[in-house]
């Protein structure tokens, strides 16, 4: 391993072992649950940016024009009521924050909050998350996932070329399940992760862990697949 990665190794080691203990630690209270529900219209050609930490984030595309999000919020009364999610909307752009401070904390920042949103099936997504595992379901338009120790599984029955999808993980697995005839670029940058496809993939580079290649004889659309110990799988 080179001294760059060690050292940025050492760095995110330390981060995984102090996240638990924000996300879980809890002494001003017990543990309560609270709900939270929300629709609004998506804009034409809008993107949802979803910020968040741990819990789960499943997310649906759907043939209206709303945006619904449903979350599940658990932490101490406390932390509840300073912690909230917050919704705005800048131009096309709808951004949700999981843990918007209303008062500032030093350690216990962050509510554990479990997501299920329904989007319009081309929007766009912008998703970061540390530990919540994502799930995303017949949303066919351009996708930005970035997460650490989260899996990330993307399931679309349609995939029109010229769409890009970009995912960075740590130590978090990707699987895509595509259309049989879903095209593109595939660019796969791995340190100790494998790559396995059911889709026809033709390299560039004899590479095993750092190559690109051209999914089904190529396209317009980017697959930008990038994880450090990781693995990606292809399914049809």
């Amino acid at each position: 391993m080179t001294r760059p990665l060690t050292a940025v190794f050492a760095i995110l080691f330390t981060l995984v072992l102090a996240a638990p203990v924000v996300a879980q630690r809890d002494d001003r209270g017990p543990r309560e649950t609270e709900n939270f529900d929300r629709t609004m219209a998506f804009p034409a050609g809008g993107t949802l940016r979803l910020k968040t930490f741990s819990g789960h984030v499943n997310i649906r595309g759907g043939s209206g024009d709303q945006l619904i999000v449903k979350a599940v919020r658990r932490a101490s009364r406390e932390r509840l009521q300073d912690i909230k999610i917050e919704i705005t909307q800048s131009g096309n752009t709808i951004e949700v924050d999981a843990n918007h401070r209303l008062v500032e904390r030093r350690n216990d920042n962050v509510v554990e909050t479990d997501f299920e949103i329904q989007v319009p099936a081309r929007a766009r997504l912008d998703i970061k998350t540390f530990s919540a595992p994502v799930t995303i379901v017949g949303v066919n338009g351009n996708q930005n996932i970035d997460g650490f120790s989260s899996d990330i599984t993307i399931e679309s029955s349609e995939w029109s070329d010229g769409t890009d999808l970009d995912v960075n993980t740590f130590s978090g697995d990707v699987r895509l399940r595509l259309p049989a005839n879903a095209k593109g670029t595939v660019d796969f940058n791995s340190f100790s992760g494998h790559f396995e496809s059911d889709l026809p993939v033709t390299l560039n580079t004899s590479s095993r862990r750092n190559f690109r290649g051209a999914l089904n004889g190529g396209g317009t659309g980017d697959f930008r697949l990038k994880t450090f110990s990781g693995d990606v799988t292809i399914r049809r």
